[in-house]
């Protein structure tokens, strides 16, 4: 009999990607197409909704070119979140997607941070609001685009466009569905959040949502595959903490790709005032998973090597990556002196200030190239540790870090050495892919998404007891550096 094979698809913001497995997590094919993020204006960041489908059809297309097709018996998806994925009554987009890293609606969350909104709609949600929330983003086309806004009849993210593509039913899951318009404690959408945003009551132009393993239905779009049963699908974050095994309250991940993340899972709870984080719910479980994902991860480290493509030579990003660390290694823990705040985009958590610079600190004349590059890396360490003491969380033992930067052993290390806890280094591509299979087979009822975390090698990088104490006084100037920036920070946004 053929082996049974699960397709899991991750709509990412610049890359779409599909995957087949095996149901014990081994990857038979794989594809991929990359996106073009549009920004035709400072700040815009945006994505044709019909590009995104077009990219996922074709890896689809791709796969079943390259497998028994009959063999396939689910299908799961997972993606970015936040943003706004509109619909029209004839279920057609109405424009293009804002994506969660759009600043437009920056100026209405300054104020809304000053003047109380945000710390009144995060009572539903448990969210600290940023520019690039559906919410954000709808009150902006209310605002600059009456004439869409009137249009609106389906407001989703970006998975349940493409469950919509894929089944020709509208949905979301409850991971997508908290921020910004979900009270957490009902499970049902707050008329509040709507008022305190300064927009009418469009509850009912969100989707209904369910458990992320839950059958969308069965696929109907014409892409060389059966009609096999379609999960309703999970964001990104939740998807790759289901493949990772990552289920129960406690457990904690740290994602270093383009913008870094730290998430664990912790039990509902009562109200206990403003979180300095995102919440979203578990996609399968009752728990709930903090999530304070700041602007800059690795993006950081490639913006910098971006500028020094000559002076550390290599002939493409992986080999100046690489001379970079060589540089850096022998650097001592606090860069020689050199901070760097890694806000090259402004900054989500675990404070919201859209207006937030990236800057050097301590220059001297005697400062290298080698030392810059070690301070860039730590930047990136201590806004994880910035996160992780302003979750309130307890340090795990350990934690699971995943994403391009873990195949960065030097960084690794030096993120367990400023965190003070023994990092496990997974560089797989997959999680947020396999995740998804693993929903998809869940709804096809040949897979169990908290027990199916496959068997994987993981890196240990254990902390260093005098680099975690250097670098204890080191993070005490970092927040010294970012509290003595905010003037700064609002002066130049005066004067742009």
């Amino acid at each position: 009999m053929p082996e049974q094979l699960l397709i899991g698809i991750d709509a990412g913001t610049t890359t779409v990607k599909a995957a087949a497995y095996t149901l014990s997590g081994q990857q038979v094919t794989v594809a991929r197409n990359s996106l073009t993020v549009l920004r035709i204006a400072d700040g815009f960041s945006e994505l044709a909704m019909d590009e995104i489908w077009d990219a996922v059809a074709a890896c689809i297309r791709e796969i079943a070119d390259q497998i028994d097709p009959e063999q396939v018996v689910g299908i799961g998806v997972c993606g970015q979140g936040d943003g706004l994925w509109m619909l029209d009554a004839d279920k057609k987009p109405i424009r293009n997607a804002i994506l969660w890293n759009d600043a437009r609606a920056s100026d209405y969350v300054t104020e809304w941070a000053k003047d109380g909104t945000s710390d009144e709609i995060s009572r539903y949600c448990r969210t600290a609001n940023w520019p690039g929330t559906a919410g954000s983003a709808l009150r902006w086309v209310q605002d600059h685009e009456p004439e869409n806004f009137a249009k609106i009849a389906h407001i989703l993210f970006a998975k349940d466009w493409i469950v919509w593509k894929l089944t020709g039913q509208i949905g979301t899951d409850i991971s997508d569905a908290t921020i910004p318009f979900l009270d957490l404690e009902t499970g049902r959408y707050a008329p509040q959040v709507f008022a305190a945003l300064g927009l009418p009551d469009l509850s009912g132009k969100l989707p209904k949502h369910t458990t992320a393993d839950a059958l969308a239905g069965p696929l109907t779009a014409d892409l060389g595959l059966p009609p096999v049963p379609v999960a309703r699908g999970a964001l990104d974050l939740a998807s790759m903490m289901t493949a990772l095994g990552l289920n129960a309250p406690g457990d904690m991940c740290l994602i270093l790709g383009t913008t870094a993340v730290l998430a664990y899972l912790f039990p509902s709870e009562p109200f206990d005032g403003p979180p300095l984080a995102a919440t979203v719910h578990h996609a399968v479980t009752q728990d709930w998973i903090r999530v304070l994902a700041p602007q800059s991860g690795a993006s950081a480290f490639d913006w910098f090597a971006a500028l020094h493509p000559n002076s550390f030579g290599g002939i493409d990003a992986g080999e100046v990556a690489a001379k970079i660390n060589e540089a850096a290694k022998d650097v001592a823990p606090g860069a020689n002196g050199v901070l760097f705040l890694p806000f090259l985009t402004g900054e989500r958590a675990p404070f919201v200030a859209p207006d937030a610079a990236g800057s050097f600190h301590g220059l001297r004349a005697g400062t290298s190239k080698a030392d810059l590059a070690r301070a860039v890396m730590e930047g990136t360490g201590y806004s994880l540790r910035h996160c992780l003491v302003a979750s309130g969380a307890p340090a795990p033992a350990q934690v699971v870090l995943t994403g391009g930067g873990a195949r960065n052993a030097l960084w690794c290390q030096i993120i367990a050495d400023i965190l003070g806890v023994t990092v496990l280094a997974n560089a797989a591509e997959d999680h947020g892919l396999w995740g998804a299979a693993l929903l998809g087979g869940a709804a096809a009822g040949v897979s169990d998404p908290l027990m199916g975390a496959r068997v994987e090698a993981f890196s240990t990088y254990t902390p260093n007891a005098s680099a975690h104490r250097a670098y204890t006084k080191h993070f005490d100037i970092y927040l010294k550096a970012i509290d003595a920036s905010r003037a700064i920070w609002a002066a130049m946004r005066t004067t742009a």
